[in-house]
């Protein structure tokens, strides 16, 4: 029988030691560009690009593993019976028969036999289907706000504020920029440096509105 104080608990408890980590190696990050903001040109312009690339990391890593532990509890009370099948939004019930519906398609009898057994099951709320992960969170290493919006309406989740959408686009043009070797930010002066204390700062925000917007929809199926 499923406790949901205690996977709702669980829950909260994954996504502040993602948070956590990456916290401190952002701080750690900002700590070594201030010791070394009054060495040479070349050797900070080479940190603050280094910068940036994992700002971005951390941003999209964060996501993923959010959005990760989110499924992981949704796949719980599956397990446990929390909801009956008709309880849960269209949009879950869509991602769990995507395989199914897939395999139903597919050219061959047994799989489509394999296909029929699992509607059998879900059918009779038995051994329902999970979502996996890797089928649902695809980002293609590009994580605009339009990609972030669209993953979170799979859910039904309330996405950041429109407001933060500059903020992310130029972060994702800035990885990509420097992922791709272009000759950008060779140029350090104390606005760049700010600029780097800024994208550590919002993406710290972002990343926790991103967390509590998780547990406010998670705690919508206690009474379910």
């Amino acid at each position: 029988m499923l406790n949901f104080e205690v996977t709702l608990e669980k829950l909260e408890e994954n996504l502040t030691k993602d948070i956590t980590w990456r916290k401190q190696e952002l701080v750690n990050l900002q700590n070594e560009i201030n010791s070394k903001f009054e060495l040479n040109n070349q050797e900070v312009s080479f940190l603050i690009r280094g910068s940036i690339a994992l700002i971005y990391a951390h941003w999209e890593g964060s996501v993923k593993s959010q959005l990760t532990s989110y499924i992981d509890f949704l796949n719980t009370l599956i397990e446990k019976n929390h909801l009956a099948l008709e309880e849960y939004d269209d949009e879950i019930l869509d991602l769990i028969f995507q395989p199914t519906i897939k395999i139903l398609g597919h050219n061959t009898k047994e799989k489509r036999l394999k296909g029929i057994t699992d509607f059998k099951q879900v059918y009779l709320n038995k051994n329902i289907l999970k979502i996996n992960s890797k089928d649902v969170i695809v980002t293609k290493s590009n994580l605009s706000y339009e990609v972030l919006t669209k993953l979170f309406q799979l859910f039904k989740i309330q996405t950041i504020d429109s407001i933060y959408k500059t903020f992310i686009e130029t972060l994702l043009k800035d990885r990509n920029a420097i992922a791709h070797g272009e000759k950008k930010y060779t140029t350090v002066d104390a606005s760049l440096k700010q600029k780097i204390e800024q994208n550590s700062t919002k993406t710290l925000k972002l990343i926790n509105e991103i967390k509590n917007n998780i547990l406010v929809k998670a705690t919508t199926y206690k009474e379910i």
